[in-house]
């Protein structure tokens, strides 16, 4: 028998305070819904801090608990990514690599890179994946390790996308993604009024989609709003594949 055609993957970044470990938990159930049309990978962020927001007391004993960003010596955040070393282990670059690296673990053929899903913190890394692909195209630069993403989830998200290497070689007008995204808000969330300023500052309105649900600060988790996020995952893959 021949081997079975590989996935689709979708890269996913989890929140701060959190790690990848915890997140493919907390998306087990959209995971098992999409399991015929994607693979999940999870990955961490390099630095390490305290629990974040409803990490405890559920994942209690999972430390170390990681963040995508840190601030320098002044207390002031580092917007790029950076602040772990000083030979690209942070930053856009290093969630590349991580996924390059992904493809080399693979004795078999792996499918391609065709979106990125964020939570909370984690949707910053989307953001800043699909800003460094639009501004690459855009200035001429070759894409980042071939990868073309195709789409971003960005779930009960709040702040900038992460700058990359290319916003320091040009100057660019804004830094509004253009790339289709997919954009869920928790009408309970305590994040709520960020990402909804997130989703209007940083998204462009011709190719963003809104999905609210009646949750939390967390994965959608009942059973209706998940199905019904599967369901726009595979649109947004199907209208921009």
């Amino acid at each position: 028998m021949f081997p079975p055609e590989p996935r689709p993957r979708i890269a996913c970044f989890h929140g701060g305070g959190s790690k990848a470990e915890i997140y493919r938990i907390q998306c087990s159930r959209l995971a098992s819904l999409l399991d015929n049309d994607f693979e999940f990978v999870f990955f961490d962020g390099p630095f390490t801090r305290d629990a974040g927001p409803g990490v405890l007391p559920a994942f209690r004993g999972y430390e170390p608990y990681k963040s995508w960003v840190t601030n320098d010596s002044e207390g002031k955040e580092l917007v790029d990514g950076s602040g772990y070393d000083e030979v690209g282990r942070d930053g856009i670059e290093r969630v590349v690599k991580l996924m390059v690296q992904n493809d080399r673990e693979h004795e078999d053929p792996v499918g391609p890179w065709v979106g990125a899903m964020g939570f909370s913190q984690g949707t910053r890394v989307v953001g800043g994946l699909l800003l460094d692909q639009q501004r690459r195209a855009a200035s001429g630069w070759d894409a980042n390790e071939g990868i073309q993403l195709k789409f971003g989830v960005c779930c009960m998200g709040a702040g900038t996308p992460l700058e990359s290497e290319v916003a320091k070689h040009f100057n660019f007008e804004d830094n509004v993604v253009n790339l289709p995204t997919l954009h869920v808000h928790g009408l309970k969330d305590w994040v709520l009024p960020l990402s909804r300023l997130q989703y209007a500052k940083y998204y462009d309105s011709k190719t963003k989609k809104l999905y609210e649900v009646d949750y939390h600060h967390a994965m959608p988790w009942n059973t209706h709003e998940v199905e019904k996020l599967a369901d726009l995952i595979r649109q947004i893959y199907k209208e921009n594949a």
